[in-house]
């Protein structure tokens, strides 16, 4: 809720600056109770369940000794003050990132657990699609002036409307339209899959309205990332249902699109602009000269990189938007293929489970999580992902999820619990 509500610029008055985001504070404290749950394995072993190791888990422990390393790394070289702060912030959100893929990994037993969390992203999610077509409508302020009423300051100062086009970009509850987009996009696949399959009628009905605010919200943010992650998720997400839902997803987005360009030609003509006239786009020349930047600084340190967070804009470099050339940067070759495994790791074992799996529940969930997989990792290649709060709980999120399903052939349901509002038994694949 958090990250979907307080945009990610906004910190605690005091000293902790950026490290004073309330979603990252309470991500570091899912790493404490992550810890302590460790601590707890003489009553986790009393709970009569499988080991709870996992594939993903490791990967999500290799990602985090590889934060401590790149930290390590920038130490090695004399860094000013600025530098010096973008590496501690650095290390400090690698920390908080994984702290809600550790907590989730240890912590979801049960599908009625699963389903509330997943759940509340959704709604979150089309929360921010509400208040982005509110003030697109001019219905709402900007959603900063409210977030200001909470109590919290800018750690660096909240970006202004921003058009494209001549058509105004919405970003909802985020910092930046791309974040918004990236946001609503990846959490599209569960709210398909929580519509089809929650526990109760009313969840699937709720998820189902909040999949229409969600489509409606995408195309505001006039974004190219925003149309190629709505086109990859569906793909991947309706690409286990049957096949006359998928003709019936097909004919549905089909209609869509012819009604979007009735009642909104303007931005209907914006959409199809940002892809014709792509090759005039600054932001698309800015990033192709970041390649050349980025190879030079490769060829100096191609294995170790020079330390995370150490080449940022305030201490003299450029944004690169491109979350892989930055982990270049930043980590080298090595960084580059720890990060790269989040994404092979995570996929590899949501689509085997997605294949295997008997229950056509498991089946959706697990594609689903794939499809949030594949959005996030397409934000990662146009944008510096990391840097924004919607993206990057949804892909800790989809990591929890996978590793703490793992080594688990069935969650139990309790004795005596029967009737609809009973948790269904989840089987997944070893």
């Amino acid at each position: 809720m958090c990250a979907f509500t307080l945009p990610g610029n906004f910190v605690l008055p005091g000293p902790l600056k950026s490290n004073g985001a309330p979603a990252g504070l309470f991500s570091l404290a899912c790493l404490v109770l992550a810890v302590l749950t460790v601590l707890a394995a003489r009553r986790r072993r009393a709970d009569g369940e499988d080991p709870r190791w996992s594939l993903v888990g490791a990967v999500l422990v290799l990602n985090l000794a590889e934060a401590f390393w790149t930290y390590g790394v920038a130490l090695t070289s004399p860094l000013d003050s600025a530098e010096a702060a973008g590496a501690l912030r650095s290390l400090t959100g690698s920390l908080s990132v994984t702290g809600v893929g550790f907590y989730l990994w240890l912590a979801l037993r049960r599908r009625d657990d699963l389903d509330r969390v997943l759940g509340w992203i959704v709604g979150c999610a089309a929360f921010s699609a509400l208040v982005a077509a509110a003030s697109w409508a001019g219905l709402l302020p900007s959603w900063a002036s409210l977030a200001r009423a909470v109590g919290l300051v800018e750690n660096t100062p909240t970006l202004g409307t921003v058009s494209r086009l001549d058509f105004l970009r919405a970003r909802g509850t985020g910092e930046h339209p791309i974040e918004y987009s990236l946001g609503l996009t990846a959490a599209l696949p569960i709210a398909l899959h929580l519509a089809r399959h929650a526990l109760t009628s009313r969840a699937r009905r709720w998820a189902s309205l909040a999949s229409v605010v969600i489509v409606v919200g995408v195309p505001l943010s006039v974004s190219r990332t925003a149309v190629l992650g709505l086109v990859l998720g569906l793909a991947v997400a309706v690409s286990v249902w049957p096949a006359r839902q998928k003709l019936a997803a097909l004919v549905t987005g089909a209609a869509g699109a012819v009604l979007m360009f009735v009642l909104v030609p303007e931005l209907s003509r914006s959409l199809a602009q940002i892809f014709l006239l792509a090759e005039e786009d600054n932001s698309v020349t800015g990033r192709l000269d970041d390649y050349v930047l980025v190879e030079q600084m490769f060829r100096e340190n191609p294995w170790l990189g020079m330390g995370a967070g150490v080449y940022r804009p305030e201490t003299g470099g450029v944004f690169l938007d491109n979350t892989f050339l930055g982990t270049l940067v930043g980590g080298g070759a090595i960084g580059v293929a720890v990060f790269a495994l989040l994404f092979l790791v995570g996929g590899a074992v949501a689509w085997d489970r997605s294949v295997l799996a008997p229950d056509a529940a498991d089946r959706s969930l697990n594609r689903s999580l794939l499809a949030v997989l594949v959005v996030v990792a397409m934000g990662a290649a146009t944008s510096d992902v990391m840097s924004f709060q919607h993206p990057r709980v949804l892909l800790v999120v989809a990591l929890g999820v996978l590793a703490s399903r793992a080594g688990v052939l069935r969650t139990r349901v309790e004795d005596g619990a029967s009737g609809p509002g009973a948790p269904r038994p989840a089987v997944v694949a070893r």
